[in-house]
């Protein structure tokens, strides 16, 4: 069996052990079917996976994640000792607040990372003696592209399960037993008993850690009015769109008290301090669409790629088979007086693709905000009228009303004079309200024209939308 699978790992290697060979040939025999399955699958998958991937990074424009702020650090309990000072005071430090998560935008970022399921700021640090506060746990800042959106999503309930947990251990319950509430709220001195107080009470005497509880429960009360009023504000949903634009999802936990915070007249030594509270938890969709001027649609083999690479200063692949372009590419126009456009090429369409044919139509979100629609379609295909209208079609089941954006058709490989010149007529009648460019993007050919043409539509937009 050992052999066996040394032989499936290496089926080259049947070939050099000559004398392996010789020894069992039945059992080579027998093997040698499996060995070269794995050779005619594994090159097959691999490359299938390496086309998805887009070389090895796979474009990754929404994601899903639970953040959660920082706990905050626990109080300490601390007397001070010195010498010829007898029964010093109380000078236990506070916790350090628990760290923020913050969502950033960016112009260094093209597209979401991955994240893993749970994301946690880093949680306050603990108080210390001599009255050394804890440090505040450090902010976990998310950088994301510019054109992301944040929105707040309801938890599933495994989530909602184990957030429950956490409030029941940072507020306590009821039929909880005391201890165990207690010892998630409060660090004790050393040697301290909390059940200390029923004998004092009776001969008339006043119960200080009691009096503490009655404290903190009003602060919990007051935690809960808080939450309760952050709710009411709705779900959040922010919408960044320029750079260095930030938000707070996720506030971290208070810090515990030390013991000086329980200091009162008649309570000179408290022995008590409490621990930190957990940080705010939200359940969170991060979703990409990317803001361009002019936003390219097209069917597979187009040209939409190799227009982008002439007009701009992007380089996407180019190849001549379907679905070349697996993710969005963003290319910037420049003029001669430092005037700019960007644009973005979108995977191609097919007909179904809101029914998840081909690449489906997911990618579209990045069209959402392009000011100006190019309608990108093969001049020297038998029907490119009828490609248009699948277009139209796709986005109108994606999002009704897209198609009635403004917008202009470029009909490429215009250079294919023997069916070009007569689609181009055809086209022209079948669609009079849409302005027709005709280019070569392989040959360059009437690209100054495309150039100066989407130059006029998006400044006239920008024009409107400022008034």
């Amino acid at each position: 069996m050992v052999v066996l699978v040394a032989l499936r790992r290496n089926p080259g290697c049947l070939f050099r052990q000559s004398a392996f060979t010789r020894a069992f040939p039945r059992f080579l025999h027998a093997t040698a079917p499996f060995a070269q399955q794995d050779q005619e699958v594994l090159p097959q998958r691999r490359s299938v996976e390496y086309k998805l991937r887009a070389k090895g990074q796979q474009f990754i424009d929404f994601l899903r994640v639970e953040a959660r702020g920082g706990t905050g650090g626990d109080g300490c309990v601390s007397f001070h000792r010195e010498k010829f000072v007898a029964k010093g005071p109380p000078n236990g430090g506070n916790g350090g607040r628990g760290g923020h998560v913050v969502i950033r935008a960016t112009s260094d970022e093209t597209m979401l990372r991955r994240l893993g399921r749970v994301v946690v700021a880093k949680r306050g640090e603990h108080g210390q003696g001599a009255a050394r506060h804890g440090t505040n746990g450090k902010d976990l800042v998310i950088e994301v592209p510019i054109g992301t959106i944040v929105r707040e999503v309801d938890a599933d309930e495994r989530a909602l399960a184990r957030q429950a947990l956490l409030e029941a251990e940072q507020f306590g319950d009821e039929d909880d037993d005391e201890r165990i509430k207690r010892e998630q709220r409060w660090v004790y001195y050393p040697r301290m008993d909390t059940a200390i107080g029923d004998a004092e009470e009776a001969a008339g005497r006043k119960n200080f850690f009691r009096e503490a509880e009655k404290l903190m429960d009003e602060e919990d009360k007051y935690m809960r009015w808080l939450a309760k009023k952050e709710q009411r504000k709705g779900p959040l949903y922010v919408d960044l769109t320029a750079d260095g634009q930030e938000v707070v999802v996720c506030t971290g936990g208070a810090g515990g008290h030390g013991n000086p915070h329980f200091l009162t007249m008649d309570n000179r030594s408290p022995k008590w301090a409490t621990r930190g509270r957990a940080g705010q938890t939200r359940h969170l969709e991060l979703e990409l669409k990317t803001i361009a001027d002019i936003g390219l649609v097209g069917l597979p083999n187009a040209g939409k790629s190799t227009l982008l690479g002439v007009i701009s200063n992007a380089h996407p692949k180019q190849a001549a088979y379907a679905f070349t372009t697996l993710h969005p590419y963003i290319g910037t126009v420049d003029y001669m007086d430092k005037y700019q456009l960007t644009v973005a090429d979108i995977p191609g369409l097919i007909q179904g693709a809101h029914k998840n044919i081909g690449l489906g139509h997911a990618f579209l979100r990045h069209v959402e905000r392009a000011k100006l629609l190019a309608y990108v379609v093969d001049l020297s295909g038998d029907a490119p009228w009828d490609d248009l209208q699948v277009l139209k079609d796709e986005l109108e089941a994606y999002r009704p009303g897209l198609t009635r954006r403004q917008s202009l058709i470029i009909a490429n490989k215009a250079d294919m004079a023997a069916t070009a010149k007569p689609n181009l007529a055809t086209l022209q009648q079948k669609f009079p309200g849409l302005p027709i460019i005709p280019v070569s993007a392989r040959y360059d050919k009437n690209i100054v024209k495309l150039t100066a043409t989407l130059r006029k539509l998006v400044e006239s937009i920008r024009a409107e939308s400022s008034r």
